[in-house]
């Protein structure tokens, strides 16, 4: 048992570290301003290119919405972490928090946070979203049927996943080689891609294969666990393993089809035709080594969300996007792709309100506000009238950045919230964009084929399923020793190989870690999330 006087100690530390951005308590101790303005605070965690809050013009239509004074409290989200445990840990939140939150802290502090549900009908846009939208809803409602946040639904502007898989087709035509469609044809490339200096400068400078570095918490985004979609297997973000076929949720850290795929890594690794650097090296290594030098391309094959993201514009030209390959040519199984796209086009938790809020009506329009479509598209690419046109209602072109900005990414999260602000980008809205903006719709639209084989009903692992406090207590402490299991392995037998003779007893460590008893969570949670789906009238095959 902890003693009281440390658990004290602890709460009293929290509080310190919570003071530095706002006073234990809840921000200023006056509630108006000497005009009688409710003052309403807000916890923003954003990009650490975006300017500060009061400089953005978009926000004084935000205060003119909920007749409030905001007082910003503003954090990158590179630094929120830390803040944020603190901050649950002492039990104190800001008047409202936009992108610091997740339906994970929702399971485990809840009690901090409004219940929205009784309040929608002082909420318009939210209610609006929610009858439009109907899985804005699903995503919105914790296990006891509380809506503790507002989402983000982007559903027009999005993908259906961020892996994109690219190949250098100009390497591909001097080689005289056809674009792959097995692992065996690929492999096959790559080699060629080492050997006969496809990008034609005479050295030995190509890396035909890259990917971002798995971590120790698990795979993430552009890492080669998505080539396990070649097995039929729809593989979401993350997720340790877990993915759903036919509303059946399972794992693939055992699957043999997982052994079969670090098999063939390994025979890549041998080859030398992966990246010395893969296990390695950072973000900006990777997406750095992929931009070459000046028009001479170094990387042959790689994944991410378009190429000019992480070729840059001078070799984007260079690539095409290719859709999922076939384990190998005769195989019965029909490939799928990765899909995340019901948690880019759908994200839940993204306004959050305190169950000790002060102006609780000045709070809740200021949420509303961000709902309406003047302010929901301000707040993602900018103010009127510098990044944005508004043409008439519901009618808006987002302009090119300005000559001293990199890029209409750099420009977007200069002086908005991008995608992490709250806000819906409807349907019914004609919006003119960048062509930076609408690259990836035919770089997504390769997965078509692939995707008429996911009944996305049945077999995609949700994200932002509500957990209750023990799912997630139990999940997280199972997952430690399923992660340092896992992922040890994975590089160990990519590099070093050993998976035959070690396959059976990383099995059983895995399942001695609790590897099952995740699996029998994850069903329970999806299946109650699925309940609430088909209660509510949800059909994502509709949407995708």
């Amino acid at each position: 048992m902890v003693k009281k006087s440390v658990m004290w100690k602890a709460g009293a530390m929290a509080c310190v570290a919570v003071l530095a951005l706002s006073a234990c308590g809840g921000g200023n101790d006056s509630a108006t301003t000497k005009d009688g303005k409710p003052i309403v605070t807000v916890q923003i965690v954003k990009d650490a290119r975006a300017e500060k809050m009061a400089k953005m013009g978009w926000t004084k239509d935000l205060e003119k919405a909920c007749d409030c004074s905001i007082q910003w409290q503003e954090v990158a989200s590179s630094s929120w972490d830390q803040q944020k445990q603190a901050s649950l840990a002492a039990g104190e939140v800001a008047d409202v928090t936009i992108s610091g939150f997740g339906s994970g802290d929702m399971g485990q502090y809840g009690s901090l946070f409004m219940d929205l549900k009784p309040e929608l009908k002082s909420m318009p846009n939210l209610s609006k979203l929610f009858k439009a939208e109907p899985y804005s809803q699903v995503i919105s409602t914790t296990t006891d049927g509380k809506i503790l946040g507002s989402p983000t639904v982007a559903r027009p502007v999005t993908a259906r996943t961020s892996n994109h898989m690219f190949i250098n087709k100009q390497w591909l035509d001097k080689l005289g080689l056809q674009v792959p469609t097995t692992w065996g044809e690929l492999e096959t490339v790559l080699k060629a891609f080492k050997t006969q200096d496809p990008n034609g400068n005479g050295k030995a400078d190509e890396i035909p294969m890259d990917f971002n570095s798995p971590g120790t918490g698990g795979f993430g985004l552009f890492q080669p666990n998505v080539l396990l979609a070649s097995a039929g297997i729809t593989v979401p973000n993350g997720a340790l393993g877990m993915y759903v076929k036919d509303g059946k949720v399972q794992n693939y850290l055992t699957d043999p089809n997982y052994k079969e795929l670090i098999s063939y890594l390994h025979n890549l690794w041998s080859d030398g035709v992966i990246s010395s650097e893969a296990f390695t090296h950072d973000w900006s290594k990777y997406t750095g080594t992929a931009k070459g030098n000046g028009t001479t391309a170094t990387v042959g094959f790689t994944w991410m969300w378009t190429p000019s993201d992480i070729f840059g514009p001078q070799l984007a030209s260079q690539y095409v996007t290719i859709p999922s390959l076939k384990m190998d040519a005769n195989q019965t199984e029909t490939p799928v792709w990765a899909y995340n796209g019901d948690d880019l086009a759908y994200q839940a938790d993204r306004a959050v309100v305190s169950a000790k809020v002060k102006n609780k009506e000045a709070a809740l329009k200021l949420v509303d506000a961000f709902y309406s479509p003047d302010i929901s598209i301000q707040a993602r690419y900018g103010s009127f009238g510098t990044a944005v046109k508004r043409n008439a209602e519901n009618d808006y072109k987002v302009l090119d950045p300005p000559a001293d900005h990199n890029g209409a990414s750099d420009w977007q999260f200069y002086q908005s919230l991008a995608d992490g602000a709250p806000g819906w980008i409807s349907e019914d809205m004609k919006l003119d964009l960048p062509s930076a903006h609408t690259e990836v719709k035919p770089v997504d639209a390769v997965y078509d084929n692939d995707y008429k084989n996911v009944d996305f009903n049945k077999d995609v692992l949700y994200a932002n399923m509500p957990m209750t406090p023990e799912q997630t207590s139990t999940l997280n402490a199972n997952n430690t020793g399923i992660t340092q299991g896992a992922m040890s392995k994975f590089a160990q037998w990519v590099t070093k190989g050993g998976v035959d003779n070690e396959w059976d007893a990383y099995v059983a460590n895995l399942k001695k870690n609790k590897l099952d008893e995740n699996i029998k969570l994850e069903q329970q949670i999806y299946d109650s999330f699925k309940k609430n789906m088909d209660t509510i009238g949800v059909n994502l095959n509709s949407t995708n």
